[in-house]
């Protein structure tokens, strides 16, 4: 894949990527496999991908320790407005604001049938 669809399809920027090439960066793997992927198997993998999924793996990403992933029903609750209170359920919350991409949230909320009016005032004005 060309820098431009890797910013395109995964929102990573080419200077970021330039970066990850680097000998010795922790991500220099990831970014050669983004490098010289197919571009239509990674979007028929990522269009195949159901709508929870990509918002689970968003938020699951971020966090180091398996044992304290979220579930699917775990992020629909706090979507739909219940109020966090373990700090792992604050950690995601701010993973949705800032990492995810609106088209997982909007799938995501569609998937669960969340309004999304739902949704904004959860992410944008709290609980």
């Amino acid at each position: 894949m060309k820098a431009k669809e890797i910013a395109d399809i995964f929102g990573v920027p080419q200077s970021t990527l330039n970066e990850w090439k680097k000998e010795g960066h922790s991500k220099k793997t990831l970014a050669d496999f983004l490098t010289n992927v197919d571009t239509g198997a990674i979007l028929n993998l990522y269009k195949s991908a159901t709508a929870y999924d990509m918002l689970v793996s968003t938020v699951n990403a971020s966090i180091g320790n398996e044992s304290k992933h979220l579930g699917a029903n775990d992020l629909k609750k706090l979507l739909m407005g219940k109020i966090p209170e373990k700090p792992i359920e604050k950690y995601a919350l701010d993973i949705i604001k800032t990492e995810a991409l609106k088209v997982e949230i909007e799938d995501f909320a569609s998937h669960f049938k969340i309004p999304m009016k739902k949704v904004n005032k959860v992410l944008n004005h709290g609980y």
